[in-house]
């Protein structure tokens, strides 16, 4: 039987267990909430400031947020040919960038874009990618303003400064997909084919595969359903892929434009890019 400290010496080991147990659980569950945490934290995906990151079914990728421009560090600014391109791609410290209120990289070949993505540690988008990440873009028709995608020379010079309209920005946050200038995407097309698929006449778009690739067109009337926009094609010999429209294409601009029509090496003062990583 036990005395009064005997009960004292009980009832104190049985509250300290019972708070050593509490202590116990709560270091565990916090452990257990700090590792979800981190690793939630490893999953979200991570891009460099001047990019943004696209969902898909692949685990996502990182895309410029604006058309590519020559840094600080290249001779040509806004080169006038594909010679001054060559310049400034043959300098080691001259990368593209990503910036808001710059002039568009522009006189650059399909080849040369690539190759512009890959010093800066990039590579061009595909057009799946590309696509995927202009969905949202709003796509108007007519009526467009200072702050509308550039299609009808409504921005205050030819081509714009990145960025320049304030509503032309995709779901995820990419500016200029639609208008301002053409954008090299990687692949081509040859006599009329892309990746095993033979594509359509041109003329606008009324189908596609899902990411942005005509299935059909027509040439009698444009189709609201895809914007009314239109696909450029010449099924001959190697062409290369651009996506979105430039400057003065008007309705025919958009997230369903594409244009495969002159090869990889052209060069032009409507044809620009990004890149992904």
């Amino acid at each position: 039987m036990l005395n009064k400290k005997g009960w004292i010496i009980l009832i104190s080991s049985i509250a300290l267990t019972t708070i050593l147990t509490t202590l116990v659980i709560r270091a565990t569950d916090n452990f257990s909430n700090l590792t979800a945490s981190v690793r939630e934290s490893a999953d979200i995906p991570r891009c460099p400031s001047d990019m943004i990151f696209i969902t898909s079914e692949n685990g996502g990728f990182c895309i410029d947020r604006y058309e590519n421009s020559p840094g600080s560090s290249c001779s040509y600014a806004d080169p006038k040919d594909q010679e001054e391109t060559r310049i400034d791609l043959d300098q080691a410290g001259c990368l593209p960038v990503s910036t808001e209120g710059s002039l568009p990289w522009r006189n650059i070949s399909q080849d040369q874009a690539q190759t512009a993505c890959a010093k800066a540690g990039k590579r061009l988008p595909t057009n799946k990618e590309w696509f995927q990440a202009a969905l949202g873009t709003p796509d108007r028709d007519s009526g467009w303003t200072g702050q509308d995608c550039q299609v009808d020379s409504n921005w205050k010079q030819q081509p714009g400064l990145t960025g320049s309209g304030a509503k032309c920005v995709s779901a995820a946050g990419a500016y200029d997909m639609i208008g301002n200038v053409w954008e090299w995407v990687s692949g081509a097309a040859s006599e009329g084919v892309y990746e095993d698929k033979v594509l359509p006449e041109a003329g606008y778009v009324i189908s596609t595969d899902g990411y942005g690739l005509p299935g059909m067109t027509t040439t009698t009337q444009a189709d609201v359903n895809y914007n009314k926009d239109y696909f450029w094609i010449r099924p001959s010999q190697v062409r290369g892929f651009m996506r979105g429209g430039y400057w003065n294409n008007q309705a025919d601009a958009g997230i369903y434009a594409a244009y495969l029509v002159v090869p990889p090496s052209f060069s032009g003062v409507g044809v620009g890019f990004r890149c992904v990583k």
